[in-house]
């Protein structure tokens, strides 16, 4: 019997991270594995490690809170991209920014090319729909790499946007 993919749910909120968990594993196409904290998602991957951490890990995709005591979203993720370029034979675990935070600074450090970029950003509240959706297109798809190039074209679309009504605005 084929193994689920594992979504990492990576939540310092245990009721939300419970609940997460809850609404991934009730699909019946993933399993969910929740961790409260960084350094414990850390743990988590290194248990789920293939071919001596040479190969891609078993964690299909993490969910990662962006604010987090111990290690907050931004250390996790440097210390994830860090470890997963030490092997050339792995690609990246695709990571979705899960967070109540809607301000440009995260968002744009999620889609920085040096933390290897996010493929997805959800705010919470979220709709179920659009988490599972996201996490199909992810993990069975596999159109992590697309979702990260519309999220950063939707970003320069919008600042294009903002150019023209700010021109607009003082050429008025």
């Amino acid at each position: 019997m084929k193994q689920k993919p594992l979504i990492l749910v990576v939540e310092d909120d245990r009721q939300q991270s419970d609940l997460v968990v809850e609404i991934i594993n009730e699909t019946k196409q993933f399993q969910a594995i929740p961790a409260y904290d960084g350094e414990q998602a850390l743990k988590i991957l290194k248990a789920h490690q293939r071919g001596f951490n040479f190969l891609s890990n078993r964690v299909a995709c993490i969910l990662l809170d962006w604010q987090m005591p111990r290690m907050n979203g931004e250390e996790f993720l440097i210390k994830l991209r860090k470890d997963e370029g030490n092997s050339p034979f792995k690609r990246h675990i695709p990571i979705v920014i899960f967070t109540a935070h809607n301000d440009m600074e995260r968002q744009t450090l999620a889609k920085d090319p040096t933390l290897g970029l996010a493929s997805g950003y959800i705010l919470k509240p979220f709709e179920e729909e659009e988490l599972l959706g996201l996490l199909e297109r992810i993990v069975i798809h596999k159109e992590a790499e697309i979702l990260r190039e519309i999220l950063i074209e939707r970003d320069q679309r919008w600042a294009r946007e903002l150019d023209r009504v700010s021109n607009k605005r003082s050429n008025d």
